[in-house]
């Protein structure tokens, strides 16, 4: 062997493995900048972890990038911590498909309170209120008045009325005392409201006299005459005396009774 070969023969050898080496390390470094560069794209797309390269190949990448990318792989890196991407896309449907059917449970039962609103609708109870006294008052007189006996009535303040008198009954008299007589002679005392109206005066009247509010009290024999204030207007003076006087406004009433039974009533 002279000197050229030995110089030669070795030299070639260890060029190809250079080139080889290079070759390798730029792929290498292709395949790790890329994986580096992609791995956060491909987690947020896919919900992956892909596990960081090592610390040092880290660094590296995260200088030369100079981009954001290597902070959100170090916290991805973290298993405590999710990243806010992977927790925030599963998040959405599981809220929504959580409160939905609550709507449509709310939409389609009425709820525990839906019968005793029913219950208790004002019109319903209004209805019912205004029906039940109708059928309690249609076998009372004048809507007011219990028959206890044939031809014996009893008021709710216990006035009784019962036959008597030049008209037969004491409801009968009572009633010439609900229209004017213009041609009688002196006073005669109307009350407002018809029959229902006075009856319905006479027991405030009965009331107010049994509790000695602003009540005259005169005694004639077994009879007991009660003067009583009503405070307000409970009728008119009627009669030619009251024609000539206009027809004052009477606001008291005197009652004349034996017991509790009525003789007479007119307002004065």
């Amino acid at each position: 062997m002279n000197a050229a070969e030995s110089r030669s023969g070795p030299h070639r050898p260890g060029g190809k493995r250079g080139k080889q080496t290079t070759v390798a390390g730029i792929v290498l470094a292709v395949v790790v900048g890329g994986y580096t560069l992609l791995r956060p794209s491909i987690n947020e797309a896919t919900g992956w972890n892909l596990p960081a390269l090592p610390g040092k190949q880290v660094a590296k990448d995260s200088v030369a990038d100079n981009s954001p990318a290597p902070v959100s792989d170090q916290t991805s890196s973290s298993r405590s911590v999710p990243a806010p991407n992977e927790s925030a896309k599963p998040a959405t449907p599981r809220v929504e498909s959580q409160t939905q059917p609550q709507r449509n449970e709310t939409a389609k039962s009425p709820g525990p309170l839906a019968s005793k609103m029913t219950r208790g609708d004002p019109a319903s109870q209004s209805n019912s209120a205004t029906a039940q006294p109708a059928t309690d008052n249609s076998d009372l007189e004048y809507g007011l008045l219990r028959e206890i006996s044939p031809d014996r009535f009893l008021s709710p303040a216990g006035v009784l009325y019962t036959p008597g008198s030049a008209e037969g009954h004491r409801l009968e008299h009572l009633r010439r005392h609900t229209k004017d007589q213009p041609n009688r002679s002196g006073k005669h005392g109307v009350f407002d409201g018809d029959m229902e109206g006075a009856l319905a005066t006479i027991d405030k009247a009965y009331e107010k006299a049994q509790a000695n509010q602003r009540t005259t009290k005169e005694v004639d024999g077994k009879r007991t005459i009660y003067t009583v204030d009503m405070g307000k207007r409970v009728g008119f003076v009627g009669g030619r005396d009251g024609q000539r006087s206009r027809n004052p406004m009477a606001r008291r009433v005197r009652l004349v009774l034996e017991g509790n039974r009525l003789i007479t009533a007119f307002p004065l």
